[in-house]
């Protein structure tokens, strides 16, 4: 079977968001399908005309909004060309891409992908928050597009762990989604949570799956970092990998706790961190290194938690806060579906010293069947 896959895949140090789109692809061309990924990019929608961008610059508190973020940006922009992380080689060595690029949902619609099978995810697909946000000029859009609207009515719709990274939607999406859900063959969530958002758009049969990355194991994960000329560290360590989400945490201590414990502090951050401490800027290879060779891990990074748990490393959470605190329930979902008792961090680094051992998960029969894999 042919199938497509949209999911986001373009970050330049986000390495839950590649590995992701790797493990499903990966998967399901072990399984002996022709799985591609579909090179669509809600981030080049058009954005507000002119008009609306100058009545928002007569606000002035969302000037400044938007001037700190150009700010922030720009500073990322610079720190990123200065030490380059080779995530493009990734994808060109790693992830089949489909020959077209679609800088639009227009385009797909114009032109859509030839495929016997559509799967969007997993990632957070349906966060309205994370494809531009309900007031932005492109937003509808961008839900047409993850949800799957565009190619022909014979083609299968299905999602994998697609995540809507909130426990609330609002009106506005679910009169959107609802519709467009209605055409899908098979729909799964990446958070157990996320049954009840697909009931209020009307799809009353979801199922609520594990994280594609949970599709691979270890030993595949071992694979491309031990035949990659990696950099590795000299003494035993702790690696401090975060996110650039809204957390209360004095990330001071845990270089304090890890001090204590006479441990280097590799930190490695992905999604535009701005910060003056000392960074590692890890390839993929050697992130997966890392994260499997060190004595601890702390991360506010739902995928970093994930692979903590494929490695075996002992690790504790930062919780998220604010805009970003609906993203807890992803490992709340992840605690329960390993079996582990939960790892959010307090000033008590007692939870990061805790053995586990995470059960395995099953792949949904539902799944299975849809793609012809049960015998």
């Amino acid at each position: 079977m042919k199938i497509g896959i949209l999911t986001f895949w373009w970050s330049e140090d986000n390495y839950g968001q590649q590995l992701q789109a790797y493990a499903l692809q990966r998967y399901l061309r072990d399984a002996g399908h022709d799985a591609f990924l579909i090179r669509y990019n809600h981030e080049n929608e058009k954005g507000s005309p002119l008009w609306k961008k100058c009545i928002k610059a007569l606000n002035f508190v969302k000037l400044v909004k938007v001037l700190k973020n150009k700010i922030r940006r720009a500073k990322v922009n610079i720190e990123q060309s200065k030490n380059d992380r080779k995530f493009s080689d990734f994808r060109k060595d790693f992830i089949n891409f489909s020959e077209t690029s679609f800088n639009s949902y227009d385009e797909l619609k114009q032109n859509p992908p030839n495929a016997d099978c559509y799967i969007v995810g997993s990632d957070q697909v349906w966060n309205p928050y994370c494809i531009g946000g309900e007031k932005s000029y492109s937003f509808e859009n961008s839900v047409n597009a993850y949800f799957l609207n565009f190619g022909s009515e014979n083609i299968k719709r299905m999602s994998y762990a697609a995540s809507w990274g909130t426990t609330n939607i609002s009106k506005k999406v679910e009169d959107l989604a609802t519709p467009l859900l209605k055409r899908f063959d098979f729909v799964s969530v990446r958070e157990e949570s996320g049954i009840e958002l697909c009931k209020q758009c009307g799809f009353q049969n979801s199922e609520w799956v594990c994280d594609p990355t949970l599709l691979l194991k270890a030993v595949d994960y071992r694979k491309i970092y031990q035949n990659q000329n990696i950099r590795k560290q000299n003494r035993t360590f702790l690696l401090l990998y975060m996110l650039n989400n809204e957390f209360k945490y004095d990330i001071q201590k845990v270089y304090d706790f890890a001090e204590k414990k006479n441990l280097q502090v590799v930190y490695v951050t992905g999604n535009g961190v701005v910060d003056n401490r000392q960074k590692f800027f890890a390839t993929i290879p050697e992130w997966l290194y890392l994260v499997d060779n060190a004595e601890y891990v702390i991360t506010n990074s739902f995928h970093c938690g994930v692979f903590s748990t494929i490695f075996g490393t002992k690790f504790g959470v930062i919780p998220l806060c604010g805009v970003h605190t609906g993203m807890n329930a992803r490992f709340d979902s992840l605690f329960k579906l390993r079996g582990i008792e939960q790892r959010f961090l307090t000033d008590d680094f007692s939870v990061v010293e805790k053995e586990f051992v995470a059960k395995n998960v099953k792949v949904s029969e539902k799944f299975l069947e849809e793609l012809n894999l049960v015998h």
